[in-house]
């Protein structure tokens, strides 16, 4: 009996044992002891928001010696980036560093070119690299720099700098089709293109032929009803750099809509620009002003309400563009007016405002409106429109003006950090 008792006295004290070391290993700080010096030094890394031109999750997986937070106003350093396209159809990223707080009054600019035939995977290694590159300078002053280490690897070959047989020039074909249907619908689409181009420091040219065919096929009790529709064009660019304000330019276009009753236009548009700010700030902020001049030869496919076929036409138009992009946010302010030289009450005005503000801590507002005053319909036929024509958007109606208004707002809130990547099920 004895020997019984001091056995379930035995099991009773490894049973509480087990649950007391159970116990400890939930607790965060005694499981993670061994980790705290690496936490600590997490803790003191620079924080950063970064916006554009990659993959969030991907930086976050692949740079993890900072942290990462959810609002600008909360970063030791603020990562923007903007890119366009270079002439050789490639993308150059400019990268704008900003210090902020500890940091505050450290910039840096750095820049990436994406070559045109570079897949995705070498693109964001290499912008990757990049924003590596320009993160040191910041990294240097923390904890987190002793475990990082820097390795160099020298190129096995000097390679002399290749001939360019094609002089700038770069070409592009392109083809799709689709195709989507079900019993009683059908839709077929067919676009093909073709484009050259050239760049230069002094001088810009591209040219481009598309042609666009659409079907759309109904079927219903009282037949069958089919639209088709071609779109032939060919565009033209040619600018030349005149300064770090000045530019002067001259465009081509030529092509044919029927929903316009347009059979055939032909245009061509001289035209001066002045960007307030220098070129060479385009990623940061830029306010191009255009005036130029069209002269437009047009063929219709029925008489228009002017009782024309075919007329020769003259219109001025006005442009401005003011873009700025900050750590507040971003701001895109187009006006854009022409009137014909012949009829000046023949006119068009439009105004598009685009922006996205972050007014306060995690809380941004965003809106996008488009205004369109229209008194310049010349194209438009005589005759009453049927009502297949007015719903597929086969003719164009009269109309005196457009609009598009979109406004929203995100507010986000809770953990500062957002350094942790999880990628089961796709979201």
């Amino acid at each position: 009996m004895t020997l019984f008792i001091n056995e379930k006295k035995n099991t009773i004290k490894t049973w509480l044992f087990t649950l007391l070391v159970c116990l400890l290993w939930c607790i965060p700080g005694f499981a993670q002891g061994s980790n705290q010096v690496n936490e600590n030094s997490q803790d003191m890394a620079i924080k950063v928001f970064a916006e554009g031109g990659i993959s969030r999750d991907y930086m976050k997986r692949e740079i993890r010696f900072i942290n990462y937070v959810r609002d600008p106003r909360m970063a030791d350093v603020y990562i923007l980036i903007n890119s366009q396209q270079t002439g050789s159809g490639g993308t150059e990223y400019t990268i704008t560093y900003q210090g902020q707080n500890r940091f505050e009054g450290i910039d840096d600019t750095l820049k990436f070119i994406r070559n045109r035939t570079d897949t995705y995977e070498i693109y964001r290694r290499g912008l990757i690299k990049v924003i590596k590159q320009g993160l040191m300078r910041y990294v240097a002053t923390t904890p987190a720099v002793k475990d990082l280490s820097i390795s160099y690897n020298p190129p096995q070959t000097i390679e002399a700098p290749q001939e360019d047989r094609w002089k700038k020039w770069v070409f592009s074909l392109g083809f799709d089709l689709e195709l989507d249907g079900e019993k009683f619908e059908r839709d077929h689409n067919l676009n093909m293109s073709f484009s050259a181009g050239k760049v230069t420091e002094e001088w810009k040219f591209s040219s481009s032929f598309s042609f666009y065919y659409n079907e759309d096929r109904f079927e219903h009790d009282e037949g069958i009803v089919k639209d088709i529709r071609k779109r032939p064009r060919i565009r033209s660019n040619l600018a030349r750099k005149m300064g770090e304000h000045w530019a002067v330019g001259m465009r081509s276009y030529i092509n044919s809509d029927i929903s316009y009753n347009n059979k055939l236009s032909v245009e061509l548009t001289p035209s001066l620009e002045y960007n307030l700010y220098p070129y060479s700030e385009f990623a940061r902020r830029q306010f191009p002003l255009c005036l130029g001049i069209t002269f437009n030869h047009r063929d219709y496919y029925e008489e228009t309400i002017y009782d024309k076929t075919s007329e020769l036409l003259s219109k001025v138009f006005m442009s401005g563009t003011h873009v700025i992009n900050g750590r507040w946010g971003s701001v895109i302010n187009v006006v854009e007016g022409s009137f014909y030289t012949h009829d000046f009450s023949k006119n068009n005005f439009e105004l598009v405002n685009i922006f996205d503000f972050r007014l306060f801590k995690g809380f941004s507002i965003n809106a996008l409106m488009v205004v369109n005053i229209i008194h310049d319909q010349l194209f438009l036929e005589k005759g009453d429109l049927t009502v297949e024509e007015v719903l597929l958007s086969r003719k164009q109606v009269e109309t005196s003006y457009s609009y598009y208004i979109s406004i929203g707002f995100s507010y986000s809130f809770g953990s500062m950090f957002q350094n942790v990547v999880n990628p089961r099920f796709g979201y």
